[in-house]
């Protein structure tokens, strides 16, 4: 028989029970989504937080990096406004004295120039240039030079105002601007310097140097014009100081003559520019005729002159003086060295080889090496025996660059070229520096030759150079001959060569080739 189950009612325990457990269950269930909600919260918070933390510290970072790069660039700037600085300075000032440099120094001067003319003030320009400077560089060397030139600036700057500047120009020239000073005061001052620089001494391995200076001064007052013009008049002063026999100041004014012609010399520097430039030099030569008529070889001087725009003939006496104060004469002599190459490569066929063709050579030349490689290069390419090439110095240029002639003569003489010392016997230590100065010809000084006929003084001499040559196995030439007497009087003291408008004048150089000079044909 199957049992039933009881009713419920017979379990009101349970129910209650089952209800309870029911309650407590939602009530739990309601405390944890209570708890879950809080828990939510708070994470987010944290969450919150936690961002909050990490954008804190990477704006930190971030600050911290622009605050390091900000210092880097602080750092940099103040290295670069230095150096900027160190940059202005230099360019502004003479790496070498440390004084103001040419261009400090003619911004100074146009300053000075702006202010005179609108006021009642006084300045003063002045331009100094050492006197035998050269000396020292060609005797001790460039870095004694160097020195001296440091030496003397620091004595030079001691010596003027504050309120005035001292400049190096280029090489030994200084510039010198007195402000608010009337001319005479500026005189007295610059005759201070003068006297300074005349007591210096320097000492360099044992040897003793002193030098002196020439100043050209200029007044800057309500009337000057301009800077160039103000320069212009104190090197045409300075170059008159000189002229006047150095260590003396001269002052420029508008109507001196003895300053005439050292400003019609500067208008002929672009003249010579503009020669250089359109080929306008021509080539001449004079004969150097042998008084043994058993040589049957003529020799010549190279010579030149200038041909203007309108085809006139310039001699040379009337623009070489230029170009060697005014530092054209190298290119001058480049010009000629390659066109008298190029003419003997032309016409080598023509020319005896055995005669030869004197090329002069100014000291700006004789002590630039340049020009020795030029000479090399172009012997290598021409066919022209070494042996035709002569080059001839001046007496008095060789013994003021001794060193560099000594060095010229003996470079070109192995590559197979003569030399001659030329107007020998016009310096006051001819024979004493002629046993250190490895020539081949001496050419006798022309004022000693003309004269040779009424002057006995002069006919020794010759004879006394002559003796001399011959003894240390050089050959002679005689300048200035000018007339047949002069000619058998040096022909009877044994002069080997004779040269001067009685033999033969200067003739365009093609025309040497004429019958005139058949023994060259």
């Amino acid at each position: 028989m199957t049992k039933q189950p009881l009713p419920a009612s017979t379990y009101p325990l349970a129910n209650e029970e089952t209800q309870q457990l029911s309650l407590q269950i939602t009530q739990l269930e309601e405390q944890l989504a209570q708890e879950k909600k809080i828990t939510k919260a708070l994470l987010e918070r944290v969450k919150i937080s936690l961002t909050q933390q990490a954008n804190a510290s990477e704006l930190f970072e971030h600050n911290s990096l622009l605050l390091y790069k900000f210092k880097e660039a602080k750092k940099k700037l103040i290295a670069q406004s230095k150096s900027s600085e160190k940059l202005v300075y230099l360019t502004r000032h003479d790496a070498l004295t440390g004084l103001p440099n040419r261009i400090e120094f003619e911004s100074k001067v146009k300053r000075a120039v702006t202010l005179a003319r609108k006021s009642s003030n006084e300045y003063v320009l002045c331009f100094l240039d050492l006197d035998q400077f050269k000396v020292v560089n060609d005797t001790a060397g460039h870095m004694a030079g160097d020195e001296m030139l440091k030496q003397l600036s620091v004595i030079l700057q001691n010596h003027i105002r504050k309120s005035d500047t001292l400049a190096r120009l280029g090489g030994d020239e200084f510039g010198l601007l007195i402000e608010n000073c009337d001319l005479s005061t500026a005189k007295g001052k610059v005759q201070d310097i003068l006297e300074l620089i005349d007591d210096f001494r320097f000492q360099w391995d044992n040897c003793v140097f002193r030098v002196s200076a020439s100043v050209g001064m200029a007044i800057i007052d309500q009337h000057s014009r301009s800077y160039i013009d103000l320069l212009k008049q104190t090197d045409i002063a300075c170059y008159a100081a000189k002229n006047s026999g150095r260590n003396r100041l001269h002052v420029y004014q508008e109507q001196d003559e003895n300053l005439v012609e050292q400003s019609d010399q500067m208008l002929w520097v672009p003249k010579i520019n503009e020669a250089l430039e359109k080929d306008r030099f021509k080539l001449y030569a004079q004969a150097i005729m042998p008084t043994d008529t058993s040589d049957g070889c003529i020799n010549f001087e190279v010579l030149i002159r200038l041909q203007d725009s309108e085809n006139n003939i310039i001699p040379p006496g009337a623009f070489l003086p230029t170009a060697e104060r005014y530092n054209l004469i190298t290119k001058i002599d480049y010009w000629v060295i390659q066109n008298t190459f190029a003419w003997l490569q032309k016409n080598r066929k023509k020319i005896d080889p055995h005669c030869h063709f004197s090329i002069n050579l100014s000291g700006q030349s004789l002590g630039d090496e340049n020009v020795l490689y030029f000479i090399t290069d172009l012997l290598g390419k021409n066919l022209i025996p070494t042996s035709m090439i002569h080059f001839e110095v001046t007496e008095t240029m060789a013994i003021s660059n001794l060193k560099s002639a000594k060095h010229f003569i003996q470079k070109v003489r192995a590559l197979g070229c003569g030399v001659s010392l030329d107007d020998f016997g016009s310096g006051l230590s001819s024979f004493g520096y002629l046993k250190n100065l490895d020539v081949d010809t001496l050419k006798i000084d022309g004022i000693f030759v003309r004269d040779i006929l009424d002057d006995p003084i002069d006919a020794a001499m010759v004879e006394a150079i002559n003796t001399i040559g011959h003894v240390m196995g050089l050959k002679t030439v005689a300048e200035f001959v000018e007339n047949e007497h002069i000619a058998r009087k040096l022909i009877e003291i044994g002069v080997d060569y004779l040269q001067g408008y009685g033999i033969g004048k200067p003739l365009p150089i093609d025309d040497i080739l004429l019958s005139k000079y058949s023994r060259l044909d």
